[in-house]
């Protein structure tokens, strides 16, 4: 009786400090979170809307444990928690990080995924203003700055000429592998010439 007792006194709820402490950070994280992989998942990157949602609850739920948890015990360091949110994010953001061909893809998307768990932290911590500023900014640089940078920043185009037989009539077969490897086509041509042979020009 007495353990039942001393049991539910140390679960009392308290509606006010569920809501502040808990169920607000949460919902931001959920929200802040979506935001940036909303970005993402529009770019068609492999981790998107849900990942950074998901990324963004965990290092919030974590911070909280070590905010609310740990900072009234003796002896004990909360912000090891949070030292080891910065370690775990980099095996996740490592994981998106992938080689094709000459190409290393998702190093950007990698990134966002440490910025979404810094939001995480600050929403943690009741640092609403910072999490929220850190949400809008990484917005902006993966959406606006993309778009300067395609503007700014000229890429080489690559002209490549295919000689097939006479037969071979589909060029979307040749067109099909280049966008697989996430290679912008921007025009193509595919003509006969002489010998009987055929001719593709894709530019790129």
């Amino acid at each position: 009786m007495e353990f039942t007792q001393k049991f539910l006194s140390e679960i009392r709820f308290d509606s006010f400090a569920f809501i502040y402490d808990i169920l607000l950070p949460c919902i931001l994280a959920l929200i802040f979170g979506g935001l940036i992989g909303f970005q993402r998942e529009k770019a068609e990157r492999p981790a998107g809307l849900r990942t950074h949602a998901l990324v963004c609850l965990g290092s919030t739920v974590f911070t909280l444990i070590s905010y609310l948890g740990f900072s009234s015990l003796y002896g004990v360091d909360p912000s090891r928690i949070a030292a080891g949110i910065v370690t775990g994010i980099g095996f996740i953001g490592a994981g998106v990080i992938f080689r094709q061909g000459p190409l290393v893809r998702g190093v950007t998307t990698a990134a966002s995924i440490w910025v979404v768990a810094s939001v995480g932290m600050a929403l943690g911590t009741k640092l609403y203003y910072l999490a929220a500023l850190v949400t809008i900014l990484g917005f902006i640089t993966l959406s606006i700055l993309k778009y300067i940078e395609d503007k700014v920043i000229k890429l080489p185009n690559y002209l490549v000429r295919i000689t097939t037989s006479e037969n071979f009539t589909d060029i979307n077969k040749i067109i099909s592998p280049l966008k697989k490897m996430s290679v912008s086509v921007k025009s193509k041509k595919y003509e006969l010439v002489e010998n009987n042979k055929n001719k593709a020009d894709i530019s790129m």
